[in-house]
Order: structure tokens, then C-alpha cells, then sequence
């Protein structure tokens, strides 16, 4: 009687690569996906909220320059909107119904709001350096 010889190992790394593992494709195929660490989260969540940040600066930036002093000239008109203590002023088309006053005179160097004499509104503005007001006739 013969006894059944077992199976021999392959002998080369070749053979070894070669030889199927059946059960490998389906274990590669269920195995989870990596995790996240929680390092990778926080900085994840944490570029998130610079990222929100930098956005809301942006547009508080954009917005204070579109609401910022005007170069009016002597003719322009402007929408002048706001409180009195803090009025926003906007150059407009003179046939814009949004047109609130004509611009009458313009006094460079200074905030005196007196300088404009009576019968005018008068709105002191800086831009950089210059500082002037902007006499205004209102529109009726």
C-alpha cells in the first residue's frame, strides 16, 4: 500500500506568487475603508472654519468699500441714505428716482460742515488722506 504524499511547496517566488489564493479578492473586497483619524477631522473642521471666516471678512471688507466716502463733483448727484449720525452717501444718475440731492459745492480740507452756508445739507467725507464736504441741494 501507498501512502499519499503531500502537497510540496512551490520552490521558486515566482511559483509562490503565482499560486491563487481563492479567498483573497473577497476578503480585500469587504474589508472596511480606513478611518479618518480624529486629527484629520479636526483639521478638516478646522480649515472649514477658517475658510468661513476669511469669507465673512471678504465680504464685510467689500461691503464697507462699496458704502465708503464718494468723490462727488459739483452737478453729480447722490443718494444719501443712513442716520444722521452715520449716512451713507452714493453717487446716482441725475435721473435716477433714488437721486436724493445734487451736489452744489464742494470745500476741500476740512470737516466744517459750516463751511457751506445756510441753505444746504452738507455731508463731511474722507478718503485717505483728504477730507472735504460735500454741499448738497436737496431734490424736490
Amino acid at each position: 500500500m501507498t501512502t499519499p504524499q503531500s502537497p510540496q511547496a512551490p520552490s521558486s517566488p515566482e511559483a509562490v506568487a503565482a499560486t491563487p489564493f481563492p479567498y483573497a479578492e473577497a476578503v480585500q473586497a469587504t474589508a472596511p475603508a480606513p478611518k479618518k483619524s480624529k486629527r484629520k477631522k479636526m483639521l478638516s473642521v478646522l480649515g472649514t472654519l477658517v475658510l468661513i471666516v476669511v469669507v465673512a471678512i471678504v465680504k464685510v471688507a467689500v461691503k464697507d468699500a462699496m458704502n465708503g466716502p464718494v468723490r462727488a463733483k459739483v452737478g453729480d448727484c447722490v443718494q444719501v441714505t443712513g442716520s444722521g449720525d452715520h449716512p451713507s452717501v452714493d453717487t446716482v444718475g441725475c435721473d435716477n428716482s433714488k437721486a436724493t440731492h445734487t451736489v452744489s459745492k464742494v470745500v476741500e480740507d476740512t470737516f466744517d460742515v459750516n463751511a457751506c452756508g445756510d441753505g444746504f445739507d452738507a455731508l463731511a467725507q474722507q478718503m485717505d488722506n483728504e477730507k472735504f464736504v460735500l454741499c448738497l441741494t436737496p431734490k424736490k
